[in-house]
């Protein structure tokens, strides 16, 4: 009960405080005598996307209480990338950070729930954004790479952070094991279980510069040439 305690919170937070940091940009835009209209439509617009992500969210841990099935269809991982990417833009923005995308085309497509698929990315993505706040390191950069593997379709998260200890590195997925202050530490732990859910590998690379995270989808054997 714990673990579905802290899975719920950690899942609903991501998208409720964008919704709060959204909402407050936009009443300061609102306040000001010379509001940007196109800034504030972008605010409104990325608290629809996002609530819609917290429904989705509750939707889906509904249907796993009731022993229901999430939805898999064949997706682009590169369009799921560009959606997150697009989803915390403003985030990324406002903490400086400057956002490569290297994504290979022709990409065999995989079967997936996207919603649960968008979560793993944002938990990385904001995990490299947080360790990245954190260190005296210039500039702020962050890398997200899909190339086709021998075992389906890799994604890679890199951020130029500190990286992680080597001592840390064998628990880092361990449920309820955290590095931040504030962390419950639930976030890595539940992106392996959804990558392991949809057959794959969520990694930690070590000897890398920065952390570099890294998973895994299996493709369709029809999709694989």
């Amino acid at each position: 009960m714990g673990e579905l305690a802290a899975t719920i919170a950690h899942e609903v937070n991501q998208p409720l405080t964008a919704i709060v940091t959204n909402a407050n940009f936009s009443l300061r835009q609102l306040e000001s005598s010379t509001p940007n209209l196109n800034e504030l439509r972008a605010a409104i617009t990325e608290i629809v996307n996002d609530g819609t992500r917290a429904s989705s969210v509750i939707s889906r841990i509904r249907g796993l209480l009731m022993k229901g099935t999430t939805p898999r269809v064949e997706l682009d991982i590169n369009e799921i990338i560009q959606e997150v990417a697009t989803l915390l833009r403003n985030e990324l923005t406002r903490n400086r950070v400057h956002v490569r995308t290297e994504l290979a085309s022709h990409l065999p497509r995989v079967q997936g729930d996207p919603v649960q698929l968008q979560q793993v990315l944002i938990n990385l993505i904001m995990n490299g954004l947080e360790a990245m706040r954190l260190s005296t390191e210039q500039p702020r950069k962050l890398l997200i790479r899909s190339v086709k593997s021998t075992d389906g379709v890799l994604v890679q998260v890199q951020d130029s952070g500190r990286g992680i200890k080597p001592e840390l590195a064998g628990r880092i997925f361990e449920p309820f094991f955290t590095t931040k202050a504030e962390g419950i530490g639930m976030g890595l732990a539940i992106s392996r279980s959804i990558i392991e859910s949809h057959a794959g590998l969520l990694s930690l690379v070590s000897d890398s510069q920065g952390a570099l995270f890294q998973f895994t989808l299996p493709v369709n054997p029809h999709d694989a040439s």
